[in-house]
């Protein structure tokens, strides 16, 4: 197998088989994302910078998503300026009804072009009070000054809650929200813990968001082992499991135990199966993964990470050309 770039000009993303409708990018991913088999599995890939250049040395100033045919688009929106005198633990900026508008024309362009659109990832509470506290004050002060993190937490909540909504507001298809629970090992703290501190307060986010729009489709970002908390973002009414970090969860577990409640986007490991010299090496780990991962529907092809340039640029196409090869349903397994 030889792996090339996809032709000048050509949209692998909306390729359909000989003989059968055009489905449009949204169209795949809102059916993977119900749990049904749309006509082959979605996918994106986030690349870093510098993975942005390399593929601006081989085929120009062409943007990447648009070359390699990704069914998801990403819309931000912008906040507030932090005042030059004000504390940065103390400014909670706001998205401005301007601001919101723009990003609902930017997602209504996308969208009549027959992509999903994504909100733009915005750290959660307990990424965000680490931010302000620090990692060990965080993990201490349940029990140090319980009373005064939870005043923390609610501020945060708050903010965060108008951030996601305003996603909502703009008609993007997925709110992606998310806090980094897990290691590459275990959990960052007991699961007990977790639903003390952080389940009502990611339940608080979810209600919101779905007051705006109730049928809106909801990520959670989460790196590194997170299987203990699976139910509970189930349970909260979390839609999409984004990174499944193969390294350090059994996705095939997962996906039998969780896969008919929960959808999963990623899956492909970045260290374990892209990070590999071998673009074979690379196109069968992403086949095994789509084995595991796309039966059912459910599932959107990714890596589990954003892209480094530690990757291999012979393993970005070796991606690409095994998703286009191997994703069209029925999976063979």
């Amino acid at each position: 197998m030889r792996f090339v770039h996809p032709p000048k000009g050509s949209r692998p993303g909306s390729a359909k088989p000989a003989g059968m409708a055009t489905v449009t990018s949204r169209e795949l991913v809102l059916t993977a994302l119900e749990h049904r088999e749309p006509n082959r599995v979605p996918f994106n890939l986030r690349p870093s910078h510098e993975l942005i250049q390399e593929l601006h040395r081989h085929v120009g100033e062409v943007d990447f998503a648009e070359h390699f045919g990704h069914d998801v688009r990403y819309v931000g929106v912008a906040l507030e300026e932090r005042p030059a005198d004000m504390p940065e633990a103390e400014w909670v900026p706001q998205p401005t009804t301007d601001a919101i508008a723009e990003t609902s024309r930017a997602t209504r362009e996308f969208q009549e072009r027959g992509l999903a659109v994504c909100g733009a990832y915005a750290c959660g509470v307990f990424e965000q009070a680490k931010h302000w506290l620090g990692d060990f004050r965080t993990l201490v002060a349940p029990q140090e000054e319980p009373e005064g993190f939870a005043r923390v937490l609610d501020r945060i909540v708050e903010w965060k809650a108008s951030i996601y909504g305003a996603y909502a507001q703009a008609g993007a298809d997925i709110v992606w929200m998310g806090d980094d629970l897990g290691t590459q090992r275990s959990l960052v703290m007991r699961p007990a813990q977790y639903r003390e501190w952080y389940r009502p307060r990611h339940r608080e986010i979810v209600e919101h968001i779905r007051a705006i729009r109730p049928r809106i489709k909801i990520a959670f970002h989460c790196c590194g082992h997170v299987t203990p908390l699976v139910r509970d973002l189930i349970e909260i009414g979390i839609d999409v499991l984004e990174a499944v970090q193969a390294e350090t969860m059994d996705i095939g577990g997962l996906k039998r135990e969780f896969g008919k409640d929960i959808a999963f986007w990623g899956g492909v490991g970045a260290q374990s199966v892209l990070a590999q010299p071998d673009p074979e090496a690379v196109a069968e780990g992403v086949r095994q993964t789509l084995a595991t991962m796309a039966p059912g529907g459910g599932y959107i092809a990714a890596p589990c990470h954003t892209l480094t340039d530690e990757v291999p640029w012979q393993s970005v196409l070796a991606f690409h050309e095994a998703v286009r090869r191997y994703g069209t349903y029925p999976i063979a397994t």
